[in-house]
């Protein structure tokens, strides 16, 4: 006998464009919404029957909707929104998960002046998730989270890597200069009380992450990119408070010196190929450190920063 083990269905790519406009000067908002769904659907499945099923149509039109009556700055907000009108609305719905991604547009400046509505694309994208449940845990707060994605850095020195294992396959030759290049996805966990603050906690919190990735990046002396992740990391869950935790995937574009020699040429550290595959991926999640336990001599989990006390 087959049985239905678990379900979920929804709506993707629901791409919305909405202007805000304050007198002559307008807000560009540029999203692309995934909406997925999971409750009581079984019979959807298991019998044909299609009562309880919201069609995908409905939540692409609620996507709409919902930005036509909701002023909001950040897609953390909208996702809040979002994910409140489906489980207000559909008691069938168990859970719902919305997540956003953010096209990003910056004001072109003509005469030295920002213009009130003329923008140029910027690069790296803005992303929002948010998994709201009937009954959620954490006191009852939704799951929020933000993030960046497609950020391409890149930096022609301040970066080696030496001492790795070495075993009877290993060729990599050991270097304390290189290229360090990669294209960071970042994804943070907001304490749960931060749903219920205000909305343009999101927009700082965004900012300055952006800014401390970049600013590390420039300034980390790096051993490894998996002790430039760390220290991005640590850097985020010091300085934002409302951030309980930052997760990294970072791939290590490499770039290799090309053999100019067989031309009777002496490459002076200047002339690379980019290579596209294979390529080594850096993953990390860094978190602020727990609540120590009453009585605790040294507060407890520290031996994070006891490895980045020479950062």
């Amino acid at each position: 006998m087959a049985f239905l083990t678990s379900n979920s269905y929804g709506k993707e790519r629901v791409r919305l464009t909405k202007i805000s406009r304050s007198g002559g000067r307008h807000e560009v908002h540029q999203y692309s919404v995934e909406i997925l769904l999971r409750g009581r659907f079984e019979e959807v499945y298991t019998k044909g029957n299609n009562a309880p099923c919201i069609p995908t149509d409905t939540m692409k039109n609620t996507v709409y909707v919902v930005a036509s009556r909701t002023e909001f700055s950040s897609p953390e907000g909208f996702a809040l929104a979002l994910a409140k009108q489906f489980i207000d609305r559909f008691p069938q719905i168990e859970r719902v998960e919305v997540s956003i991604s953010m096209e990003r547009w910056r004001r072109i400046v003509v005469d030295g002046a920002p213009h009130p509505h003329a923008f140029v694309k910027e690069h790296g994208r803005r992303t929002a998730r948010i998994a709201h449940g009937r009954v959620s845990g954490n006191g009852g707060y939704p799951h929020l989270e933000g993030g960046i994605a497609g950020m391409e850095l890149f930096k022609s020195s301040g970066s080696g890597f030496t001492g790795f294992y070495h075993d009877e396959y290993t060729t990599l030759p050991e270097t304390d200069e290189r290229i360090l290049a990669t294209t960071v996805d970042a994804r943070w966990s907001y304490l749960p009380s931060a749903a219920q603050g205000p909305e343009e906690s999101f927009d700082g919190a965004w900012s300055t992450v952006e800014e401390i990735i970049t600013l590390v990046f420039a300034t980390h002396e790096s051993p490894s990119l998996q002790a430039t992740l760390f220290a991005m990391g640590s850097e985020v869950v010091e300085r934002i408070p409302i951030i309980e935790s930052i997760s990294f995937s970072m791939p290590n574009q490499h770039h290799i010196l090309f053999d100019l020699e067989r031309f009777g040429i002496e490459n002076q550290n200047r002339i690379f190929y980019g290579t596209d595959a294979p390529f080594g991926v850096i993953n990390g999640t860094v978190s602020r450190d727990p609540v120590p336990p009453a009585g605790s001599a040294d507060g407890g989990g520290r031996s994070g920063k006891a490895a980045r006390g020479d950062r």
